[in-house]
C-alpha cells in the first residue's frame, strides 16, 4: 500500500514537473525579453508558482510514504528525499517531451476559469500578426508615420502608424510595451489601425 501511494505521488509529481517545464519554456519563448527585464507582476502571472507548490507537496508525500516502507531504514532521509525529487523531475522531463505537461495545462486553461486567470501568459495573444494582432516594445517613431517595434519574441517590425487610432495617454515610445491591431503587410511590416497600452 505504501509503495503504491509513493509511486502515485511520484507520478503526480512528475506531471506537476512537466507542467512547470512547459510553462517556463513557453513563458521564455513567448515573452522574449528575459526574466530580468520583466516587472515582478508579469513574472508572478507567468511563473507556475502553483505547480511548484504542488510538485513540492507530492515530492514530500512520496518521501514520507517511502519512509513508512520496510526497506526505508536502509537509507537516510536526505537520500530518500533526493530519490523522490529525482524520480519526479525525471518523469517530468519525460512527460514534457511527450507533451503531457502541455496537454494538462491546455485542459485546465480551457475548463477551469480560475486556473486560466492565474496562469495565462498574454504575450502569445499579441504575436499573431497574420490574424491582426501584434505587440511589443515601441523603439522609435519616424515623422509620425512609421514605428520601429521589437516584438515580444525579439523580432523587429516596421509599423505603419499613419492611420492608427492612438489609444494612449502618451507616445508609444514613452509607453514602452504596446498592443496593436491591424494588418500584416510583409515579412516584417505591419499596418496598425489602433495602438493601445499592453496590460
Amino acid at each position: 500500500m505504501f509503495w503504491s501511494l509513493a509511486i502515485a505521488a511520484i507520478v503526480i509529481g512528475g506531471i506537476c514537473a512537466s507542467v512547470v517545464i512547459f510553462i517556463v519554456s513557453d513563458f521564455i519563448r513567448t515573452g522574449g525579453r528575459g526574466f530580468d527585464a520583466m516587472p515582478f507582476d508579469e513574472l508572478a502571472m507567468g511563473l507556475p508558482f502553483i505547480w511548484l507548490a504542488l510538485l513540492a507537496l507530492f515530492v514530500a508525500s512520496a518521501f514520507f510514504t517511502i519512509s513508512k516502507t520496510g526497506r526505508a531504514y536502509r537509507h537516510g532521509p536526505f537520500r530518500l528525499a533526493g530519490l523522490a525529487t529525482a524520480l519526479s523531475l525525471g518523469l517530468g522531463v519525460l512527460f514534457y517531451v511527450s507533451e503531457i505537461g502541455k496537454t494538462v495545462h491546455a485542459f485546465l486553461s480551457a475548463h477551469v476559469p480560475a486556473y486560466q486567470q492565474m496562469t495565462q501568459i498574454p504575450y502569445a495573444e499579441w504575436q499573431r500578426p497574420d490574424e491582426g494582432y501584434l505587440g511589443g516594445e515601441a523603439l522609435s517613431i519616424d515623422h509620425e508615420m512609421h514605428m520601429q517595434l521589437r516584438g515580444f519574441d525579439g523580432k523587429r517590425w516596421t509599423v505603419d502608424i499613419s492611420k492608427a487610432d492612438l489609444l494612449l495617454d502618451t507616445s508609444p515610445v514613452e509607453e514602452g510595451d504596446v498592443a496593436m491591431r491591424g494588418q500584416r503587410t510583409g515579412p516584417s511590416s505591419f499596418a496598425a489601425t489602433s495602438i493601445a497600452p499592453f496590460d
